[in-house]
């Protein structure tokens, strides 16, 4: 009986291959360059076959695939696929409707319908939507509408000159704001076993731990929390407590948003109290809490740095959030471009 094999390999074709193999986008072609290889190392066809359990006839078509075009020739060839369902001016119709409707799929399949007279599933639409450079994502709420855009980019170049200042070493300049910490607050993405995701207690009600924070972006975090309501007395502890704990010799410029807390009038003379304190307040552009660099550290400190066991009790909560800060600069960093 005569058996088949491949031709024999370069050393370069047998990398290739193993490469392929090992390392190949698709599962086809990794087969594909296996069974090249097996026939190399001297296996024969319906060795091969029992192996990767396919037929004589696809491994002998493999073989002609390989000595025809090489590693070329193992790959699929594009195909044109199934001609679309929707034509160019239908697609362009879904893509109005989706714009009317963004959340209300199944609305959008029934008036398709209605209009073109096809008839599809809501994954074909879904597919649809894609190829003309769609996707699905949760919807997020924004307030750059309500800003004004020329106060958004002078106050930009505000900060842009005071952090010039601070690298001259002429102020420090830090970034104020309130986050508060619950069990009922949004958990962390987390990994999981597909079909069990990670379960946590639901708590309707849970005590709030108020953290007001001042943070440079020199790696000083300076903060003050407390369970009370934040008041414009709690924010004012806050600020006591910086100027005890900043250099006296520095003059520090604070730039927080404009929050009816921030701007009573019990506030604004302590404002002018605390510029005999080399402490100066500035307001961000109002809807612009993405100049606010603090706000990056309440993400982190919520959805990456706190353990899932910090939401067992209250108690054990606040140790961790108190632990994480007072961290800040050497085991948490947050690196500032």
């Amino acid at each position: 009986m005569t058996f088949r094999f491949v031709l024999p390999l370069s050393d370069t074709d047998l990398q290739a291959l193993m490469t392929t193999h090992t390392y190949g986008k698709k599962p086809a072609l990794r087969r594909r360059a296996h069974a090249i290889v097996l026939s190399h190392q001297g296996h024969t066809i319906n060795q091969i076959c029992n192996i990767l359990s396919v037929t004589r006839e696809t491994v002998s078509l493999w073989f002609d695939a390989w000595e025809a075009q090489g590693l070329e020739g193992l790959s699929d060839k594009p195909r044109t696929g199934r001609p679309s369902i929707y034509s160019d001016e239908e697609r362009e119709r879904l893509r109005a409707l989706i714009e009317e409707q963004p959340h209300q799929l199944k609305a959008i399949q029934a008036q398709l319908q209605q209009e073109t007279g096809k008839c599809s599933s809501t994954m074909t639409i879904k597919r649809a939507l894609k190829k003309t450079g769609y996707s699905f994502k949760r919807a997020r709420q924004s307030l750059k509408d309500g800003r004004d855009e020329t106060d958004f980019r002078n106050t930009q170049g505000l900060l842009a000159e005071l952090q010039r200042w601070e690298a001259r070493g002429e102020a420090d300049l830090y970034y104020f704001d309130e986050s508060g910490f619950s069990q009922s607050s949004v958990l962390p993405y987390t990994w999981s076993p597909v079909g069990y995701p990670r379960k946590m207690p639901a708590y309707s009600r849970s005590q709030r731990l108020n953290v007001l924070g001042f943070l440079s972006r020199q790696g000083k975090l300076i903060y003050h929390s407390t369970t009370d309501t934040v008041t414009t007395e709690v924010v004012i502890e806050a600020f006591d407590h910086f100027i005890t704990c900043k250099s006296p010799d520095n003059f520090a410029i604070v730039a927080m948003d404009n929050a009816s807390v921030h701007r009573s009038a019990l506030f604004q003379r302590k404002r002018q109290e605390w510029l005999n304190q080399r402490v100066y307040v500035i307001y961000l552009s109002s809807y612009s809490p993405e100049l606010n660099l603090i706000e990056i550290l309440w993400r982190k400190v919520k959805y990456e740095w706190l353990p899932l066991t910090a939401y067992e009790s209250f108690h054990s909560l606040r140790h961790h959030v108190q632990k994480v800060l007072s961290g800040y600069g050497r085991e948490y960093r947050i690196s500032f471009v």
